[in-house]
């Protein structure tokens, strides 16, 4: 950084951020949280507050002819004793749309959780995240710095070169995600890895990612948060937490969706919903959970004696039950997506440890996500089509006055 620099203040760096539902002041400085304090009263555990606390997906977004940027980050990283190291937290910058940076730190705090979901806190310092952004220090441009898609982050403050306010929100069409790790990006290669982001930067989509790593369980608090965030489209990927965990059976699996979607259609009571069924696992498709990781970066069914007719779920048998509930449903806005079509049986190799793609795999989901939504004789373009005729409808009788 140069030897005199301005102050950015915490209020513009809490009003930049994007893809966060609440941000919640800690000591020196600020959290963005995916999901909101009020429901932590309503969790089991702690394990989807940990992964609500990622920020996936989650952006600064600046406006500043500053040709370099200085912020004070503490990130938490978390460590799964004896399966997964805590892995390094991924930034990336970019300036009008072009990646300028990517930084990678080691530091800071680091979680150790155990299978039965007690953890250990390892506090950790601060780190200096320097950006240079290039520029001649005259112009004015859109800065968006990702934070990490697999740790959490407090802000602590930021440093420039030239003023920086926070950038005015966007028009652009907002997307709601709820999904499990694939979505969440917990083994994506960087900030931008995970595929809800890179098909949402490709679509130019406003994003809020609410997919949280082995706790996609279609908690009702989390569909009460779905329905209070203005959304234009929700996506919700449906299967595959359940099955690793062997939480539910046919009995309880069909009426815990139907109730999702009824608090969702509370808040939500014309926004299209596309209903993603499980992308391809091979160890699941026919077998029950649990799943077990049988060595580090290894991961096998370990199915229980299935008796005829229990109500036990595979994923193939998800998909079926999530079309049921659909075709029950009287909502011609809702309809279900295949994610066999998103990822294939054949793109099988791309799961490293058997479970989660690497970022070849993610980068496959998000380019045919892209391009379903773009095909009008697609089930998701479809939908889209249906919302911007609806939206076109609307104009011709009401005067536009912005988004709020």
């Amino acid at each position: 950084m140069p030897s005199e620099t301005l102050h950015i203040s915490l209020d513009v760096l809490a009003n930049s951020v994007r893809g966060a539902l609440e941000i919640e002041p800690v000591v020196g400085g600020f959290s963005p949280r995916r999901l909101p304090s009020w429901t932590r009263a309503q969790q089991a555990d702690s394990d989807i507050e940990r992964m609500a606390s990622h920020t996936s997906g989650v952006s600064l977004r600046l406006v500043t002819a500053a040709t370099a940027l200085g912020l004070d980050i503490t990130f938490s990283r978390t460590a799964i004793r004896g399966q997964r190291p805590a892995q390094a937290a991924s930034v990336m910058c970019e300036v009008d749309g072009r990646l300028v940076g990517h930084l990678e730190a080691d530091e800071g705090t680091v979680i150790v959780t155990t299978r039965d979901k007690t953890s250990t806190t390892l506090p950790g310092h601060p780190s200096l995240v320097l950006l240079e952004l290039g520029g001649d220090g005259t112009r004015e441009r859109e800065v968006i710095v990702w934070l990490p898609q697999a740790a959490s982050v407090t802000i602590h403050g930021g440093a420039a070169d030239a003023p920086v306010r926070a950038a005015k929100p966007t028009d652009a069409l907002r997307w709601t995600h709820y999904g499990s790790a694939i979505s969440h990006g917990w083994v994506a290669a960087n900030a931008r890895g995970p595929w809800p982001i890179e098909a949402s930067r490709r679509l130019g989509w406003d994003l809020t990612n609410l997919s949280f790593a082995g706790n996609a369980m279609l908690d009702p608090f989390v569909a009460r948060v779905i329905a209070g965030q203005p959304s234009d489209l929700i996506t919700l990927k449906v299967g595959l937490d359940l099955v690793i965990d062997d939480v539910m059976r046919r009995r309880t699996f069909i009426p815990a969706l139907h109730n999702f979607l009824d608090l969702i259609r509370e808040g939500q009571l014309d926004t299209p919903i596309a209903l993603i069924t499980a992308l391809a696992c091979p160890i699941l498709e026919h077998a029950t959970g649990p799943m077990r990781d049988v060595s580090p970066g290894h991961w096998e069914a370990h199915p229980r004696e299935v008796l005829e007719g229990d109500g036990s779920l595979t994923l193939s048998g998800t998909r079926d039950l999530v079309a049921e509930v659909a075709a029950a449903r009287n909502d011609d806005m809702l309809d279900v997506v295949n994610g066999l079509s998103l990822f294939t049986l054949d793109d099988a190799p791309r799961l490293t440890d058997n479970l989660h793609p690497d970022q070849e795999g993610h980068d496959l989901i998000a380019g045919r996500f892209v391009g379903q939504a773009s095909d009008p004789a697609a089930t998701l373009g479809n939908l889209v089509g249906r919302l911007a005729a609806r939206e076109s409808s609307r104009s011709e009788f009401t005067p536009s006055t912005g988004r709020s």
